[in-house]
This record gives structure tokens, C-alpha cells and sequence, in this order.
């Protein structure tokens, strides 16, 4: 029996859901592999339904979790969830820090899906898994390599304005 999906909740890959990103082997359309490499276990389903809007999102991301794609982090009552997710704080600088870069990460994620599509699915993962913005500004090159040869030297001006400064 699956639990009802709220805005609030936050899902993971699964192993199985990695698996498909990294072969392709369930062979996911599009707009579930865009979701599936989407979801990283801490934006919740408003966010993520902001990043990939569409009429079928929720169906989508059902889904996904149906199949064994994603899943909740964790099935825990209140106190569970408490004692989980209760760490030592971080300074508000680094905190407004992670969520710039996790802002700035979903934007140029997005920009690049909008103009490659499923070709930028790898490079997509590795912007995910950025920590810093060096890290994510490292993988520009790369990124606009990609950009060039699917649209142009258009796709890359495309693709630069979506993201803006980083």
C-alpha cells in the first residue's frame, strides 16, 4: 500500500533508480528520467513539481516510487523523523550558501534538460552532485560542449541567458 504524496515529501533514488540513469536498462521515457534525475532526497515535491510543471507530474512521480524508482527516505512516525533529521546547526552563511548553490544547480540543470534534452541526462547527474560553485562552474566546459553540438552556437546563447551568472 503506498502512503499518500504531499507537497511536503521528499524522495531518494533507489539503487534501481541510479541504475537506470547510469544504463538506461528499464528504458524511461524522457520526462521520468528528467524527474527520476531530479529527485535528490532533499527537495520536496512542490519544488520539484515548480522544476518539471506538466499536468502529469503527479502520476509521474507515483510512478516512479511504484516501480521501485525512488523512494522516501525514510517510513518513520514523527519522533523517528525528528531524531533523524535533528543534526548540529549550520551558520546561517553556509546555509544561505547551499541553498543558493542548490538554486543555482536546479536553474542550469533545468536550462540544460530544456535545450539537450535526454543528451544531457550524465552531465545533469554530475551538476547534481556539484558541492561547490567551483565544482559546477568546472563542469561548464563540458556542459556547453554538449549545449553546442545538439543546437548551435544559438543553443549555447540560449542556454547561457536561461542560466545567467554563475
Amino acid at each position: 500500500m503506498m502512503m499518500e504524496i504531499t507537497a511536503r515529501n521528499v524522495f531518494r533514488k533507489t539503487g534501481k533508480g541510479a541504475d537506470e540513469l547510469r544504463t538506461r536498462r528499464h528504458g524511461l521515457g524522457p520526462r521520468l528520467r528528467q524527474l527520476l534525475i531530479l529527485v535528490d532526497g532533499r527537495r520536496d515535491i512542490a519544488e520539484l513539481s515548480r522544476m518539471l510543471p506538466g499536468p502529469d507530474f503527479d502520476e509521474q512521480l507515483a510512478r516512479l516510487e511504484q516501480d521501485g524508482f525512488i523512494a522516501r527516505p525514510f517510513d518513520a512516525g514523527p519522533g523517528q523523523a525528528a531524531a533523524i533529521t535533528s543534526t548540529a546547526p549550520e551558520p546561517t552563511a553556509t546555509v544561505g550558501a547551499a541553498a543558493a548553490l542548490s538554486t543555482l544547480r536546479a536553474r542550469v540543470t533545468r536550462a540544460l534538460l530544456d535545450t539537450v534534452g535526454p543528451n544531457g541526462d550524465d552531465l545533469a547527474i554530475r551538476i547534481e552532485r556539484a558541492r561547490t560553485i567551483d565544482e559546477l562552474r568546472a563542469l561548464l566546459p563540458a556542459v556547453l560542449s554538449v549545449v553546442e553540438a545538439c543546437r548551435g552556437r544559438a543553443g549555447i546563447d540560449g542556454f547561457l541567458q536561461r542560466c545567467g551568472a554563475i
